[in-house]
């Protein structure tokens, strides 16, 4: 008679828990080996795939095993509620780049409407649709071309963008200082300008009266760092310059959004770059 009152361990909640922690313990490991050039990129995608599987079977496990419990009075209900949290835990990441996926099922870039019709773009022209998903609109100031590429620069730099070129409607002029010659070959060699820091980067731009600018780049996803290459637009028309960029992943065929968010945080941080410049609104 007594053995009719012994209870069972519900053994799938311990199976559950090493599931569920072992896919928690693996994502944030293969982006770390990632980040530090131990893991390829092909290799960091099989990692997150098994990831993902495990974490799975740790959910559906950690559910069956708190039903065994449940209904069969089962001991080990702590660890199975335990595994269904780490299985929960385990699987949000992959939720979350499900939700991504099925927002942008498809494509690598992402720009505003100027460069997408190659014509400068007015914040004020067009619309975005209700879901402000499919249009990207470029920003207007009332300023110089200039003083919008300085404002530029500043905010790639707060963005943790990497400049690679500048193309220029002008050419650059040469900058104050004792620019000489040194020996007496055929082709002199020039000296440092005493003006200039040679420890410090030089922008030959800086200051230029042009009224174009291409600065094309370098962005960074945050947490991987895949490289995306960014080409941004400004063209002075009057007492107002446009703002257009676009922005492309380097090595994703889908960017999942990224690229859009990298447009959309640039641009944030040009108007707050503008704004503290004195005088100077973005119209619209």
């Amino acid at each position: 008679m007594a053995g009719h009152y012994l209870r069972q361990r519900a053994t799938s909640a311990d199976a559950a828990w090493s599931a569920g922690l072992f896919a928690l313990v693996l994502v944030p490991t293969s982006v770390l080996f990632y980040r530090f050039h131990l893991l390829d990129l092909d290799t960091l995608s099989f990692s997150l795939a098994l990831a993902g599987a495990f974490a799975l079977v740790g959910l559906l496990t950690a559910i069956v095993a708190i039903a065994i419990v449940w209904h069969r009075g089962a001991m080990g209900g702590g660890r199975a509620v335990a595994a269904l949290v780490v299985g929960c835990l385990a699987a949000l990441p992959f939720v979350g780049l499900g939700a991504l996926f099925a927002r942008y099922p498809e494509g690598n870039f992402a720009e505003t409407i100027g460069l997408a019709s190659g014509t400068v773009s007015p914040a004020s022209a067009g619309s975005s649709p209700a879901d402000g998903t499919d249009v990207l609109v470029g920003r207007d100031f009332q300023a110089t071309a200039t003083v919008v590429y300085g404002a530029v620069r500043t905010a790639m730099a707060a963005s943790g963008m990497e400049i690679e070129d500048v193309e220029t409607s002008a050419a650059p002029r040469p900058a104050p200082g004792d620019l000489g010659v040194t020996g007496t070959v055929s082709a002199p060699i020039p000296t440092p300008r005493s003006t200039v820091d040679p420890m410090q980067p030089v922008d030959r731009f800086a200051g230029l009266d042009a009224d174009e600018f291409t600065v094309s780049g370098t962005a960074y996803m945050p947490i991987l760092a895949l490289p995306s290459d960014v080409t941004i637009r400004i063209v002075e028309d009057g007492n107002t310059t446009y703002v257009d960029m676009r922005s492309q992943s380097r090595v994703l065929e889908r960017d999942l959004g990224q690229n859009r968010r990298i447009v959309q945080a640039f641009l944030a941080r040009l108007e707050s770059s503008m704004d503290v410049l004195e005088g100077v609104t973005p119209e619209g």
